[in-house]
């Protein structure tokens, strides 16, 4: 099965209900399911960049409402938790900012999806365009992670969102990020069946 197929296969196939059970958020089963089919995509079952840590985003939240800037455009919040483990950590077992430039761009992703498939486009996540992220203060290996993520524009030429990470323990602020994604180079037909 070529990887496309396999990609198609896992976005249109149903979920056991149990995988989307304990997530809240006021959207369907459905869309719930979107952002955990994407970073079951993203960690390419445990072989590609940080699939290890993918795999241990928990996705806690998924829902839709009036954006709070422009009540007429919805806003898609994804929000997801992870533990902070000593292979995330530099030697002094501080969250490392390369690790945190991957839960904002895969976590972001999410967000962007989930809009999109809310609006019934389905379009598929693309190719990161900018990134812009925000070191605010550090986390140490034990800390658990609470990573608020809201898409901001989505669209056919490219989507963008948002992402905060905060540390549940003491509600600090750990990284915010912004970014902006465009289709991949490949021809629009290529997530078709």
């Amino acid at each position: 099965m070529s990887k496309q197929n396999e990609l198609f296969e896992i976005l249109q196939s149903r979920l056991p209900e149990e995988l989307t059970a304990g997530i809240t958020g006021n959207v369907s089963a459905e869309i719930k399911e979107i952002p955990l089919k994407w970073l079951a995509i993203f960690k390419n079952k445990g072989r590609g960049y940080a699939g290890n840590v993918a795999e241990r985003v928990k996705v806690v939240d998924v829902s839709v409402d009036p954006s709070p800037d422009h009540p007429l455009r919805m806003e898609a919040k994804v929000t997801t938790e992870i533990d902070v483990t000593p292979d995330m950590c530099s030697v002094h077992g501080v969250l490392e900012k390369g690790c945190i430039a991957f839960l904002v761009d895969e976590c972001s992703t999410i967000a962007m999806t989930v809009i999109s498939a809310y609006n019934d486009h389905y379009n598929p996540p693309g190719v990161s365009q900018t990134i812009n992220i925000f070191y605010h203060s550090e986390a140490l290996s034990g800390t658990k992670l609470r990573i608020v993520n809201r898409s901001s524009e989505y669209g056919r030429d490219s989507n963008s969102g948002r992402t905060q990470i905060w540390n549940t323990v003491n509600n600090r602020l750990i990284a915010s990020g912004t970014q902006i994604t465009m289709p991949p180079s490949e021809p629009p037909t290529w997530f078709q069946d």
